[in-house]
């Protein structure tokens, strides 16, 4: 049973610097166009633009949904018509930070990190531990204050690092 579900937002001025981001792209591709046409191409320089072109896509075209229910923490990413579900165990999670900070998952001796956010969300970037294989991972994502309180009153035993 969903108790609480929230989807990725897009934020006005993130967008803008994804936008900035195309044009340097396609300027880009211009200039490696010209160098093409001229006889002095660069495969380099079109791997780049390729990694370039992927990585925007990652980071700005995917859409996050959370789901939270009674036993599990759901998150879907959608990429068109491509979908893919990871879930925690609420009952494998172990803490909380409310803001990213790198020096806690080498504390915690974190052993993989899960990315599930997408940049143009204005939210801020939270980090959970959990168990995975009697191994420690964290996850990083982007989810309201009410999504937290709601994670927290299902799982009370979790407890936040600062």
């Amino acid at each position: 049973m969903v108790k609480y579900q929230e989807t990725s937002q897009f934020c006005k001025e993130k967008l803008f610097w994804m936008g900035l981001s195309i044009i340097a792209l396609i300027i880009w591709m211009g200039i490696e166009f010209q160098a093409y046409l001229s006889g002095k191409p660069s495969f380099l320089g079109i791997a780049y633009i390729g990694l370039f072109c992927g990585l925007l896509l990652w980071r700005y075209a995917v859409r996050y949904t959370y789901v939270l229910s009674n036993q599990e923490l759901i998150i879907t990413s959608q990429f068109f018509y491509i979908s893919r579900t990871f879930t925690i165990n609420l009952d494998s999670l172990e803490s909380y930070c409310n803001q990213y900070k790198g020096n806690i998952f080498k504390r915690k001796s974190v052993s993989r990190l899960v990315h599930r956010y997408s940049a143009a969300d204005d939210r801020v970037t939270r980090m959970l531990t959990f168990t995975e294989k009697e191994k420690s991972c964290g996850l990083l994502l982007k989810i309201s204050d009410t999504f937290m309180n709601k994670l927290k009153t299902l799982r009370p035993k979790i407890y936040e690092i600062m």
